[in-house]
């Protein structure tokens, strides 16, 4: 459950185990957090339904991997 709920909101799933020590995990988000960046996106006036809007972001570098969730709705 907590792993659909990271990945329908655009989070990581950590797990440790034996593969993946706490350690690890910690230098990952630490490295994650190091290399983010925040978009702002404001829908125009006429598009005020409170239906689902799909989010789509892409790269022209194909070296990077956008993390995001996928869409959301939109208040009214």
């Amino acid at each position: 459950m907590l792993q659909r709920i990271s990945s329908e909101t655009g989070g990581t799933f950590f797990e440790v185990s034996k593969k993946l020590t706490i350690d690890q995990i910690y230098a990952q988000i630490a490295e994650e957090l190091r290399n983010q960046y925040s978009l702002g996106y404001t829908p125009s006036p006429s598009d005020s339904s409170s239906s689902y809007h799909k989010i789509q972001v892409t790269l022209k570098n194909k070296d990077l991997t956008v993390v995001a969730r996928e869409g959301y709705y939109s208040a009214q």
